[in-house]
């Protein structure tokens, strides 16, 4: 039951776990592409989680909840690196508040997944994403993750534009 808040246990300490006063870079305003695909990832796997949670129960029955924990406990390590990617963008962009503006930028992503409208359709494709993904790489989850790649284009400038 635990397994499936590891995902946001990591986005919570990863943005606690790096120190605000370590040489941390001017602030640049845009994110670089690294820490774009980082969002990316951090956004599918919370709306993995949060949709594998929600489809699970009734009326879906979609049996998704202990394939989402088969993906976090296959990709945790990787889903730390990218949490930790994302934590020291938000700690040079928002050096006087990082902590707090991470906490609520995962929140407000958290509750959007939470609360999304869910149908059959939706459910069926979140479990065919969940029963996919643990056959294949992390290349290919980061390639999957674009799905997320307009919204964070309109919330981050891109550095390389």
């Amino acid at each position: 039951m635990r397994r499936p808040v590891a995902l946001l246990a990591i986005l919570t300490i990863g943005a606690a776990a790096v120190p605000v006063s370590d040489s941390i870079a001017k602030p640049r305003g845009c994110f670089s592409k690294a820490e774009q695909t980082a969002e990316e990832v951090v956004r599918y796997g919370l709306r993995l989680r949060e949709s594998g949670r929600a489809c699970d129960g009734a009326p879906w029955e979609a049996g998704t909840a202990p394939l989402w924990e088969a993906v976090d406990k296959q990709f945790g390590p990787q889903f730390k690196q990218q949490t930790d990617i994302r934590a020291k963008a938000f700690q040079r962009e928002f050096e006087n508040d990082a902590e707090n503006k991470l906490t609520q930028w995962n929140a407000r992503i958290v509750f959007y997944y939470r609360h999304f409208p869910l149908s059959p359709v939706y459910c069926d494709g979140i479990k065919a994403d969940l029963e996919t993904i643990p056959k294949k790489s992390w290349a290919n989850f980061v390639k999957r993750s674009v799905i997320a790649h307009d919204d964070i284009r309109m919330t981050y400038k891109p550095c390389d534009e």
